[in-house]
């Protein structure tokens, strides 16, 4: 696993690597310290990481920025911050988990086990607060709300965003890791996709015996036998 940690004050820094440490004794590749944020944006648009630990307040520069800069990337993100009154902007905008200081290793471990925690297959709604999504468009990470999102579609080793009125956008992010931020009107239908129930207009028979979800669009997309009771409840 591959860790960054962004924090410009030395010794909550060293403690919080200090922790990390000893909470994934064997499970870090690499675990590395920046104190400022414009090095902190280089080093990931140059470097590929799993998990970052990011304050809000770097030098009086605001978190904020590598948030907006880097939402689309694959990586989960646990805001540490004595800045308690951002912490429901921080998951509106896809943080995993917020940890407010002075913190305690219990408090650390909770982040960890979210972060790293694998989804109950009986789990198939959003569990999170994310208002918005960053997604890269035209060489800009452009802000897209998620009530634009209709459904989101596996697309190799992406997840393709479609909105309602019909642009698409690729995201790093698999739909698993989607699911974790995005709140409860998205439901998963099928492995390959989710849908923002909002959106759901019908649950249509097809001829071999299997169900489609119709959406407002009249775009069909295939249902997962698994997933079809939790999908009648939520939408009849």
């Amino acid at each position: 696993m591959k860790i960054l940690v962004v924090e410009d004050e030395i010794m909550v820094a060293k403690r919080l690597c200090r922790l990390v440490s000893e909470l994934l004794p064997t499970q870090i590749e690499t675990l590395h310290h920046i104190d400022c944020l414009d090095e902190a944006i280089i080093y990931l648009s140059n470097n590929n990481i799993d998990l970052l630990f990011l304050d809000l307040n770097l030098n009086d520069s605001d978190g904020f920025e590598l948030l907006q800069n880097m939402l689309s990337r694959s990586f989960q993100t646990i805001v540490v911050s004595a800045n308690v009154e951002q912490a429901l902007k921080a998951f509106e905008y896809g943080v995993i988990d917020f940890v407010p200081k002075p913190f305690g290793r219990p408090r650390i471990q909770q982040a960890i086990n979210r972060a790293l925690a694998s989804r109950n297959d009986d789990s198939t709604t959003g569990e999170g607060k994310t208002k918005l999504l960053g997604v890269r468009h035209l060489g800009k990470t452009l802000m897209l709300a998620v009530t634009e999102i209709s459904h989101i579609l596996v697309a190799g080793r992406y997840s393709e965003l479609v909105c309602v009125d019909g642009h698409r956008y690729l995201h790093d992010k698999k739909i698993a890791q989607l699911l974790l931020l995005l709140p409860k009107q998205f439901q998963q239908i099928h492995k390959s996709h989710l849908v923002n129930i909002d959106y759901a207009k019908a649950i249509i028979s097809a001829a071999s015996g299997s169900y489609l979800l119709q959406l407002q669009d009249k775009t069909e997309l295939a249902i997962g036998r698994k997933y079809l009771p939790l999908l009648r409840k939520n939408i009849i």
